[in-house]
């Protein structure tokens, strides 16, 4: 689910686009998973037609048994800090390094005379060990026809940064139950949740002004947190000035402004099985997904945030719903024990309702209500609130056979309508067919080295329906820049919001997969190579049209992307002992994605935004065919001339009739203000070349333990952070800088452009988790309790990288499909620690 698909409505936001919403699968209790399985195999996931446009994780949760009840508690308690801190110029340094610049002559005397006397750093005051706690308790049990299991799950976990954090209440209860003597099967699953959270104010991709993380880095050092009034002894923070302000203290907005959510999910389904006859059964079954989210902002009149406004309050609602029914007939025939035939066939209905609204109000005399009395505003802002209706319809059957246990042999066809689509391109058809032969029970096939042997292959295509409603349509809105004066009243208009595009359809992706399975020593160890293209058309990207228009761009199916690659695993039983077992295993993958075509007419599409103070139009990646997405596009920096000026490669470049470079030629450098289009070339791409994942677990006698490395290598990563704050230029504002600044060569005066010079190798190592339990007979007093386990266990302990950020594995908030690679002050991935007992009854 991405992210404008939240639980929650979007917040206001401090300088740039709204704060990151939460990940809607935290609603899930991970304490009721039994078992994860990723289906990455064409024909596996062509079934699922439009519901596997990307990838299919099939999550399967706990159920009860009819061995007679039994209860289960857990218990985990845990800490997290930041792994690595940002190297910033200390109060004491920028003092010295303001006395150097007055000595040069580039500042005023008066330049120190404004500095405080504090050695604050920022980074510390706002961080912090958080704790964490998780408390799960889960009952289960039954007879021989009905089995139940129920779990009731709190989980607090506070944020690494002061004043966020999320708690969870959730429970759980799913059953089923057999009569007419087993031939009617019911199954009840039912899970709610209510999850309470407190955001930060900070965004990724912020102007000048910003959140917490940029003020963290930009506020001056010398300045402290709080002051005290001599008179009133009353305590407040520090500001640089009365009123609105772009450089905010960062701890005061972590503190002052409010920015909370909460988000109620009930997740639930029924469903019945009917044996009509031996060999065919009926099933019906019908769901609803119901989450509803509030999110509650205030802009304190107290803060520089919100001094402009003189408060600000918001308050917005969103409303999610999806009810599904789906019927599904399956034969399965017997034949003989060496022949199997399944054949299936259904229909799906799937709706999804969403409702939002929001107010905003502004102008407060007071901060008391904080967004608890809208009507205290003085100044309201016209509010917003809408409606959607999305319908998917499914056909499908599915024909699986195999003989002799040595071939196997699958089809599948599903038929899919969306209902946001163009009329003429609702309607696709998915189809996918697979097949194996098992080589190891050929009577031809030695007997080493293997022990299995099976050959794979597979295609199939799916279909994106990745579109919000009405996307086809032109959409209007009521907006107060359209209001018009009929006599002496003004009435406000509708104007669109969107270009209609009849044309748009589905987004197809066609895969065909190679594989190998393998097994040796009596299938001790095994594993599997795998081959893969796809071969993805009709992408669905936001793009600019001709003007004029009445929206800038418009969603459009444009051009083809392949994605290729291969993957080698290898696990298995390392050691077998009677008191000791270990088992290892590895994952290599290499991935490669290239744009094929951007259809007629286009050569590039820019993509990516710089994000900081003079990058607002600065593009850094661009979409070209022949390269993969991702890719780094702009100058080439080269050093420094004279006096600390930055250079960068300047080509003479010459094209044929059509335009195409025939010659590309190095002619010298120059500065950043003689930079020409001629001189952006492609920088690299934000691809690894290659990932390898490795973990081994084992038990000794009643110990047990697991250890998880990960690995990426060849990616390159834009550090956004360094090319804004690497720059010593920031202390003309009275900015803060990091102190990597201080030894290179560039004159203060120097603006911060973007280059080759910010892409750093993105490649590193991880040691993600290690974890040792014990288990246990408790003694016999203490009732019915059959056993417990008590566990240590610690995530991203160790990073090894030469990346200069917070960490390597980055993400971006930046919109569309392309940007990949760009870290801009994300939020630090912590190191945590977490301990643990669990007992069952």
């Amino acid at each position: 689910m991405s992210s404008d698909q939240s639980l929650e409505p979007a917040g206001l936001a401090i300088g740039g686009p709204t704060p990151l919403p939460r990940n809607p699968l935290n609603t899930i209790n991970p304490s009721d998973i039994q078992s994860i399985t990723i289906l990455k195999d064409a024909a596996a996931t062509a079934i699922y037609g439009a519901r596997a446009a990307n990838g299919v994780i099939l999550i399967e949760t706990k159920k009860g048994s009819g061995a007679g009840p039994s209860m289960e508690y857990e218990l985990q308690v845990g800490g997290s800090s930041p792994r690595k801190h940002l190297n910033v110029l200390s109060g004491d340094q920028y003092r010295a390094f303001i006395q150097q610049q007055i000595t040069l002559g580039v500042l005023p005397a008066a330049s120190l005379t404004s500095l405080g006397t504090a050695n604050t750093n920022w980074e510390d005051e706002l961080l912090r060990t958080a704790a964490t706690i998780n408390h799960n308790l889960a009952f289960a049990g039954g007879s021989a026809n009905t089995s139940y299991r129920a779990s009731i799950n709190y989980f607090d976990q506070n944020g690494i940064v002061i004043a966020n954090g999320m708690r969870r209440y959730q429970a759980r209860i799913n059953g089923t139950h057999q009569a007419i003597d087993g031939k009617l099967r019911l199954g009840l699953n039912l899970t709610g949740a209510h999850i309470i959270n407190d955001y930060l104010p900070y965004e990724e991709n912020g102007g000048f002004e910003g959140g917490v993380f940029i003020n963290m880095v930009n506020f001056n050092p010398t300045f402290p947190v709080t002051v005290t009034d001599p008179t009133t002894g009353v305590t407040t923070y520090f500001e640089i000035g009365p009123g609105t302000q772009s450089v905010r203290n960062p701890v005061a907005l972590a503190n002052q402004v409010l920015d909370k959510g909460t988000s109620d999910r009930t997740l639930g389904n029924l469903s019945a099985d009917y044996d009509l006859f031996s060999n065919l059964t009926a099933r019906v079954a019908i769901g609803v997904d119901r989450s509803a989210g509030d999110r509650n902002f205030y802009l304190p009149r107290s803060s520089p945030a919100g001094a402009t406004f003189n408060g600000q309050a918001f308050r917005g609602n969103r409303d999610n719903t999806v009810k599904t029914i789906q019927t599904l007939g399956t034969f399965h025939p017997t034949f003989s024990a060496s022949r199997d035939l399944e054949v299936i066939g259904g229909y799906e209905f799937s709706e999804t309702t969403l409702n939002e609204f929001g107010v905003e109000t502004r102008n407060y005399l007071t901060d008391a209500f904080t967004f608890n009395s809208l009507g205290s505003g003085n100044t309201v802002q016209p509010p917003y609130s809408n409606k959607s209706d999305a319908r998917l319809v499914s056909f499908f059957t599915r024909v699986a056979g195999s003989l002799a246990e040595k071939y196997f042999v699958t089809y599948s066809l599903r038929r899919d309508g969306y209902s946001a689509f163009g009329e003429g391109n609702k309607w696709a058809v998915f189809p996918g067919i697979s097949g194996s032969w098992r080589l190891s029970q050929e009577g031809f096939f030695p007997t080493r080295p293997f022990s299995e042997l099976r050959l794979r292959a597979g295609w199939g295509r799916q279909g994106n329906p990745g579109v919000a409603p009405y996307q086809s349509l032109i959409l209007l809105a009521a907006s107060g820049g359209s209001r018009y004066a009929f006599g002496d009243k003004p009435v406000t208009g509708v104007t669109p919001i969107t270009n209609p595009n009849p044309n748009l359809k589905w987004e197809e992706t066609a895969q065909t997969n190679l594989a190998l399975d393998y097994g040796f020593l009596n299938n001790r160890l095994n594993g599997s190579l795998e081959y893969y293209v796809k071969n993805t058309h009709d992408l669905l990207l936001r793009v600019d049209v001709p003007q004029p228009a009445v929206i800038s761009d418009r969603l459009e199916n444009i051009g083809r992307i392949r994605n290729k690659g291969v993957e080698l695993s290898l696990e298995g039983q390392v050691l077998q002992r009677s008191d000791f077992n270990m088992s290892a295993g590895f994952v290599f993958s290499h991935d490669k994605n290239t744009v094929v075509d951007l259809g007629p007419g286009r050569t590039f599409i820019p993509t990516s935004l710089a994000s900081g103070q003079g990058q607002s139009t600065q593009y850094t990646q661009r979409i070209v065919a022949g390269e993969p997405l991702g890719t780094f596009y702009g100058p080439v920096f080269a050093g420094w001339g004279p006096n600390g000026v930055q250079l960068f490669n300047h080509y003479t470049v010459t094209r044929d009739a059509n335009g195409n470079i025939t010659s590309r030629v190095l002619a010298g450098t120059v500065p950043s203000t003689g930079i020409a289009g001629d001189d952006y070339v492609i920088l690299g791409n934000a691809n690894p070349k290659y990932g390898l994942g490795l973990h081994t677990n084992g038990t000794w006698r009643a110990f047990d333990f697991n250890v998880s490395f990960h690995r990426e290598a060849g990616q390159k990563i834009f550090n956004n952070t360094a090319l804004v704050y690497s720059t010593k230029g920031n202390a003309l504002q009275s900015k803060n800088f990091l102190a990597s600044a201080l030894s290179d060569s560039t004159n203060i005066k120097e603006p911060a452009i973007y280059s080759s010079r910010w892409l750093e190798d993105g490649s590193y190592t991880r040691l993600q988790n290690i974890t040792l339990g014990y288990t246990f007979d408790l003694p016999g007093f203490i009732g019915a309790a059959r056993g417990a386990r008590v566990f240590i266990s610690a995530d991203n302990l160790a990073l090894w990288t030469s990346y200069s950020g917070y960490d390597p594995e980055v993400h971006t908030q930046l919109p569309g499909l392309a940007p990949r690679g760009i870290d801009y002050l994300h939020y630090p991935r912590p190191r945590t620690f977490t301990g643990g007992f669990r007992v069952a009854f």
